[in-house]
């Protein structure tokens, strides 16, 4: 029997950036609820911008933000976990080696930008993504004890662009993870979507066999390892759709509203 399920929201639910997602969703995941079915809304985003999509139901339902960085119910935060701070500027000083990406600064709560307002990253995820976003001229000047996640931006090629990460020793530090085509995201070594996927099936006492996980792309794949099934979309990337149980239709075609009607209709 399914008691859990959780789902990414970029690429998965809706187009990547996109605040605009098919309002019955939220009857589906009620009616859900009414039959012993919780839901985790699992995102890559702030909790800020998953609170935004996902507001008709909030009091309802879990919420995984900063690529699972951050557990949390509308009203109370369970667990975070942090980059430990002696990596930080280290780090920076090499993601500031690599022309032509943009670098944000994570806390559970806001999202950091360099360079002003005027930025492509701070425009996307203040008006795209619907982010709480503060722009500051030195990243490295803010408290560095809070930080969940730092994230790199690149308009077509993040994960091409950060290939010195990824060829260095940092990959048996911090774990890099690439959540789109314009995004890498860098967290603690212990964090992921999978580890907070994990924590909260520990909390609500359900055991993995009872939980489905729908995701599209690498960073969903930690949470693939802590599910009993895992779905992913027509669109999703090469590797995804060979990791997952079951590939259904893409996020364009409502793929995971016509699986959780099927679920909703077997209970």
């Amino acid at each position: 029997m399914i008691r859990l399920i959780a789902s990414d929201i970029d690429g998965t639910l809706v187009r990547d950036g996109s605040h605009h997602i098919n309002q019955e969703y939220m009857q589906v995941i009620s009616a859900l609820k009414k039959k012993g079915v919780r839901f985790c809304a699992c995102s890559g985003r702030q909790y800020s911008s998953i609170l935004h999509l996902f507001s008709p139901i909030a009091d309802d339902i879990y919420f995984i933000s900063e690529n699972g960085t951050v557990l949390r119910t509308k009203d109370k935060v369970l667990h975070t976990w942090a980059i430990s701070e002696g990596y930080i500027r280290p780090l920076m000083e090499d993601l500031r080696k690599i022309d032509g990406i943009e670098v944000g600064f994570c806390t559970p709560d806001m999202t950091y930008t360099e360079g002003g307002e005027d930025t492509a990253l701070f425009k996307l995820l203040r008006d795209g993504y619907k982010y709480a976003v503060e722009a500051v001229p030195d990243l490295l000047e803010l408290p560095l004890d809070n930080i969940c996640k730092i994230t790199i931006y690149h308009e077509s090629d993040a994960e091409g662009m950060c290939a010195p990460i990824y060829n260095s020793d940092w990959m048996n530090k911090l774990r890099v993870t690439c959540s789109g085509k314009c995004w890498v995201d860098i967290c603690a070594m212990e964090a992921g979507k999978g580890e907070a996927y994990a924590l909260l099936q520990e909390y609500l006492d359900i055991p993995k066999e009872e939980t489905v996980y729908f995701g599209d792309n690498m960073n969903d794949l930690t949470a693939f390892d802590e599910t009993g099934v895992s779905y992913t979309v027509a669109n999703a990337r090469s590797e995804v759709q060979d990791s997952a149980d079951i590939v259904m239709g893409s996020f364009s075609h409502d793929g995971v509203l016509t699986a959780l009607k099927t679920i909703l209709i077997a209970l």
